[in-house]
């Protein structure tokens, strides 16, 4: 697999992106599991 450099921001989202995968698109859960609330998983994306 390529490597890839990301900027912070660009880590941050991707980061939650994965985890809302994981999630089942289940934005609460990918919340609690990231260790921030929902309102600031919605602003990270």
């Amino acid at each position: 697999m390529r490597r890839i450099d990301l900027n912070m921001d660009e880590q941050k989202k991707y980061e939650v992106v994965k985890r809302l995968v994981d999630e089942g698109g289940n934005k609460n859960r990918a919340a609690l599991s990231l260790g921030i609330t929902r309102r600031h998983l919605n602003r990270l994306i």
